[in-house]
């Protein structure tokens, strides 16, 4: 309940900062769909006992948020996204 001998900043999901934006770039059924893909460096500072090759202090994390004018077209994109990510474990 005190200071804390460093000082720290906590990043907010995704969400938090993306979503309020969407009311500014979708006016209208014709801005959609709306796909977005972001990439960022997360740092843990959990970190007491690291295991060498398999969990690291810093990581880059890639997330994708879309916006649909339906469930179909929604539903069509995860699918979609869900074929690639297959496709690059199983070929590559």
């Amino acid at each position: 309940d005190g200071d804390l001998a460093k000082p720290i900043a906590v990043r907010p999901t995704s969400e938090t900062i993306m979503y309020p934006a969407y009311s500014d770039w979708i006016k209208s059924h014709r801005d959609l769909p709306l796909k977005l893909n972001q990439w960022s460096n997360v740092v843990r500072w959990e970190f007491k006992y690291p295991t060498p090759f398999l969990r690291t202090r810093e990581f880059l994390w890639q997330e994708g948020h879309t916006a649909h004018a339906t469930f179909e077209d929604a539903d069509d994109m995860v699918m979609k996204a869900l074929d690639l990510y297959r496709r690059v474990y199983e070929e590559l």
